[in-house]
């Protein structure tokens, strides 16, 4: 099998040839696109993983002050026209170039209410979200406008699929009715985007403030191809996952654990222990959320990767 037809397996529920794997980090904004291509490529090359996750380590163009809830209404985002557009748009097409056809290329995007967060300031957003949250959702709709159209032009331009972060459902944020009316429209908004050939990696992620803890079971009728979650941060294994979302899963290692600062012992038992757990069928070794620290190695994420392979 090559990497496209062992993931389509996988995404099948089925068993493949070996277990795919794929771990991912953050760059520095400050990259080029001529930067952001050769780290995304030099990562996939020298780990054999099975699919290429693009990072958005951009931030979204989201444009305006908020200072009234009334400033809500009046917030846009720039669309795909423009350069901060062009720029995703061209690392795509660049590392598209980079590793041919027969591998999946994802693009991560953040969701309207995180990317307005990202824009304005947490404070402001939650305080809002509680006392004028119609106001809030005036603004949380143009956002998600905006990155629906992101989403299709990704698509258009060679991205396989979106690898979407869906956060704000945090132990302790929101009420369940709260969050169902200011968050997870816009999210379905978005991740209906990807039509039929096309596929969804959902990141179910937390924030530190809320000791990344989240109600996993908000999001179990999602639109997803594949789940991801913390399994450490959420007392929730990759077998009691499997079985609320009903979908193949992503995970297996701590991502700021062994893979960070273990030794290769200890990586080589983390993700046969995980494989063992979960089964080859409709499963990907990877890791809890993106791998987090100052000593991050392609080296242990190749070794990490090889072991999922030869397992």
């Amino acid at each position: 099998m090559n990497k496209k037809e062992r993931m389509l397996t996988v995404f099948r529920g089925e068993k493949p040839d070996v277990t795919p794997a794929g771990f991912w980090f953050h760059y520095s904004p400050e990259f080029s696109e001529a930067d952001m291509i050769r780290a995304h490529v030099k990562l996939y090359q020298e780990t054999d993983m099975d699919i290429v996750k693009i990072m958005q380590d951009y931030p979204y163009p989201v444009e305006g002050k908020i200072k009234s809830p009334e400033d809500w209404h009046r917030i846009s985002i720039k669309g795909i026209d423009s350069p901060e557009f062009s720029k995703m748009a061209n690392i795509i097409k660049g590392i598209r170039a980079e590793v041919g056809e027969d591998v999946f290329i994802f693009q991560t995007m953040f969701g309207p209410f995180k990317a307005a967060s990202m824009a304005f300031g947490e404070e402001i957003l939650m305080e809002h979200s509680k006392k004028y949250p119609e106001d809030v959702k005036a603004g949380i709709q143009i956002i998600a406008d905006g990155l629906e159209m992101w989403a299709k032009e990704f698509l258009n331009v060679g991205a396989d699929g979106i690898y979407y972060s869906a956060q704000y459902g945090e132990v302790g944020r929101f009420t369940y009715e709260e969050w169902e009316r200011l968050v997870k429209p816009y999210d379905l908004q978005i991740l209906r985007v990807p039509g039929q050939e096309q596929y969804v990696l959902l990141h179910i992620c937390g924030e530190p403030e809320y000791k990344f803890k989240t109600n996993l079971d908000w999001f179990k009728d999602y639109p997803a191809t594949m789940v991801n979650w913390s399994v450490k941060d959420n007392n929730c294994s990759l077998t009691k996952g499997k079985e609320l979302f009903r979908k193949p899963v992503l995970g297996g290692l701590n991502n700021k654990g062994n893979i960070l600062n273990g030794e290769k012992s200890e990586i080589e038992e983390e993700v046969l222990a995980a494989i063992e757990e979960v089964g080859q069928a409709g499963f990907m070794i990877g890791a809890d959320c993106t791998i987090q620290g100052k000593n991050i190695s392609i080296e242990k994420i190749a070794y990490a990767v090889s072991k999922a392979h030869n397992d």
